[in-house]
C-alpha cells in the first residue's frame, strides 16, 4: 500500500497521499454499489414489465367473464321481477311459467375475482414500481372491488342459508323449479308423490318476503357487477396504455410457468342446476 511504502522509506506520513488513497477506495466502493443497484433496478423493472403483460391478459379474460355474468344477472332479475308480478296479480294460470322462471330463487350466484398473477404482483410490493399514477390508481381500485365482491358473496351466502334454504326445503320440491336437464339426463325426476303447493305460496307471506329479498339482492349484485365491469375496463385501458408507451410487447420477454385463473363461466342451464353448498 502507498501508506506502508511511505512509512517504510521516510517514516513521514504524507497526508495528501492518504487522502487520495481514501478517495480511490471509497470511489471504487461507491461505483460498485451504483453498478449493483443499476443491475438490481433493471432486473426488477424487467420483472415488473413481465407481470404487467400477464396482468393485462388476466383482466381482459375477467372482462369477458363479467360480460357473460351480466347477461345472466339481467336474465335472473327479469325472471324474479316477472315472478313477483305473477304473484301480485294472483295469476294462477301462470304457475307453469312461474316454475320455469323461479330458478334464481334456489341458490346464490357469487361473482368473485381470483387473479393469481395480479395478487402475486401486489404481494411482492411491485405496485410502488409502477411509474403511471393512473395505472396505480386503477390497480388499487381493483383490490377494493375484489374485497367488496368477496364481502358481498359471504353476506349473500349467509342470508341464503339463514332465510331462503330452510324455506325451500320445507315448502318447495326442488325438481319442479327451472329446467333441470342435467338431473333428467341422470334419470333424476320429480318426486312421484310430493308436489309444491304453488296456490298456497301465492298467499304465503314468508314466501313473498323471501322472494322480494332475493330479488333485491340479485338487483344489487347486478348493479355492482356492472360497476366493477366499468372499473375493469378502465384498468384494461391503463394497462394497454402503459404497455404501448413502453413497447413492452416487443421488448419484454413473457413470464413463463405462471398459471392464469379467471372466473369460470357456465351456461344458464348449468346455473339453474347448481346448488349452494
Amino acid at each position: 500500500m502507498i501508506l506502508h511504502k511511505l512509512l517504510g522509506k521516510n517514516k513521514i506520513i504524507n497526508v495528501q497521499y492518504i487522502i487520495i488513497e481514501i478517495f480511490l477506495v471509497t470511489g471504487g466502493i461507491l461505483l460498485a454499489l451504483a453498478i449493483n443497484n443499476w443491475n438490481t433496478n433493471r432486473t426488477t423493472n424487467n420483472e415488473v414489465n413481465g407481470y404487467i403483460i400477464e396482468i393485462d391478459k388476466e383482466i381482459k379474460n375477467a372482462i369477458e367473464s363479467q360480460e357473460k355474468w351480466i347477461m345472466t344477472y339481467e336474465e335472473m332479475s327479469s325472471n324474479l321481477k316477472r315472478s313477483i308480478k305473477i304473484i301480485q296479480n294472483n295469476d294462477l294460470d301462470s304457475i307453469p311459467t312461474l316454475k320455469k322462471i323461479l330458478w334464481p330463487f334456489l341458490t346464490t350466484w357469487p361473482v368473485t375475482y381470483d387473479h393469481p398473477i395480479l395478487h402475486e404482483f401486489s404481494e411482492k410490493g411491485y405496485l410502488s414500481n409502477i411509474e403511471s399514477i393512473e395505472l396505480k390508481t386503477e390497480l388499487k381500485r381493483y383490490f377494493k372491488n375484489k374485497n367488496w365482491a368477496e364481502g358481498s358473496a359471504a353476506f349473500n351466502e349467509k342470508q341464503y342459508l339463514d332465510k331462503v334454504e330452510t324455506f325451500i326445503n320445507k315448502n318447495i320440491e326442488f325438481l319442479e323449479i327451472g329446467e333441470q336437464e342435467f338431473l333428467v339426463k341422470n334419470d333424476i325426476l320429480d318426486h312421484p308423490r310430493i308436489n309444491t303447493d304453488f296456490k298456497r305460496l301465492f298467499n304465503d307471506l314468508e314466501f313473498w318476503n323471501i322472494l322480494i329479498l332475493k330479488t333485491e339482492t340479485i338487483l344489487r349484485e347486478e348493479f355492482e357487477l356492472k360497476r366493477f365491469h366499468k372499473n375493469f375496463k378502465s384498468l384494461s385501458l391503463e394497462l394497454e396504455k402503459y404497455i404501448d408507451e413502453r413497447n413492452l410487447n416487443i421488448t419484454t420477454p413473457k413470464k413463463k410457468d405462471v398459471s392464469v385463473s379467471v372466473d369460470t363461466w357456465i351456461t344458464n342451464e348449468e346455473l339453474s342446476q347448481t346448488p349452494s353448498y
